[in-house]
């Protein structure tokens, strides 16, 4: 990478505050600040601990205007970030064309300009949408639909119905539409209860290596248009997932689950069956939720039963004074036993 600021400030649709023709030969980020690189901050206490390093040049807020570094002063200086890693490192471009080491049925419907690598095994009836990319070892069963410039990345495995919209990102390892969780207990065994749904994913969703998304008993589980799932996250059956929403690794969404729209979920949540999430709620890492429960919209939850954040915090407030109260009460008790001898000795 070599650029000048300027060059930069175009690409970022940015305003320079210092020498605009300074060229830059890199990028890096505010743990290791190098000379002729550039990074981003977002706020006052980055940009001051910046200001005494060797890096040459800031994205910042527009709010920010002097600084002994070059600037370029943007309105969101993180999504000017991306913009900029998007440009120096673009998407990766794939061949289109099928491998004579693929398996495809005959019955399969191929889009044009789409890439089958080694490996892949593409079931009865399948569907694949034009520009979509199928890494080595991907298995699709039959009946699936893939949308238009899909990337299913290696490994992955889409059981039969499912319904993949387009732009979707699978990443390895992860397996969408197996049996949900779903049993009848007898007085002697566990009665498998036929799991006879699919899984819809709607368009510009991506999902992480190694989740599994399980179909529906009835109707489908559904990830709704624009959400970004993390690695090793568990979604059960018939759990629906509004727009945009937002889900961290390792967390475990119970059977029959409805999550809202723009829902922020930290890492390991745990969702018992039948939660439900207002939209634009946030989830702190490790929260657990009871079967049943119901979240609003807009609200802040975290702990172990989840709990809103403001009653929360002051539950973890008296726990961190716990050792204290207890000294204060053992002190407390140790006056009364003594009042109480004193009024002992008075009376007698």
């Amino acid at each position: 990478m070599k650029l000048t600021v300027d060059e930069i400030a175009r690409i970022v649709n940015g305003s320079v505050t210092g020498d605009s023709k300074i060229l830059i030969e890199g990028i890096t980020n505010i743990e290791n600040p190098l000379i002729n690189h550039i990074t981003f901050v977002q706020d006052e206490k980055n940009f001051k601990s910046l200001e005494s390093s060797e890096i040459t040049c800031l994205i910042v807020p527009k709010q920010i205007t002097q600084s002994s570094k070059v600037l370029i002063r943007v309105d969101h200086p993180k999504r000017a970030w991306a913009k900029l890693l998007r440009e120096i490192f673009p998407a990766r471009k794939f061949t289109p064309g099928i491998s004579p080491q693929a398996v495809v049925a005959k019955s399969a419907t191929i889009g044009s300009n789409v890439t089958i690598a080694a490996f892949v095994s593409i079931g009865e009836n399948t569907v694949i949408g034009d520009g979509a990319v199928l890494r080595s070892g991907t298995f699709l069963d039959d009946n699936v639909k893939i949308g238009k410039n899909c990337v299913i990345h290696p490994n992955v495995t889409v059981y039969r119905d499912s319904d993949i919209g387009a732009n979707v990102i699978i990443h390895a390892g992860t397996v969408i539409g197996a049996d949900g969780f779903g049993y009848v207990a007898t007085e002697t065994e566990q009665e498998k209860l036929p799991q006879v749904g699919n899984v819809v994913i709607e368009e510009d969703v991506e999902i992480g290596a190694c989740c599994a998304i399980d179909r529906a008993a009835l109707g489908s589980t559904r990830i709704g248009k624009g959400c970004k799932i993390d690695n090793l996250v568990q979604i059960a059956h018939n759990v629906v997932i509004g727009p945009h929403t937002v889900i961290s690794a390792q967390t475990g969404i119970s059977g029959s689950c409805k999550i809202g729209a723009h829902v922020t979920m930290g890492g390991s949540v745990g969702l018992g069956d039948h939660v439900e999430i207002g939209d634009w709620a946030m989830i702190g890492a490790g929260a657990g939720f009871p079967s049943n429960k119901k979240v609003p919209g807009k609200q802040v939850y975290f702990g172990q039963p989840a709990r809103p954040y403001q009653e929360m915090r002051k539950q973890f407030g008296a726990q961190l004074r716990a050792a204290e109260t207890l000294d204060d009460v053992r002190a407390l008790k140790k006056k009364v036993a003594e009042l109480e001898k004193k009024l002992d000795q008075t009376i007698s």
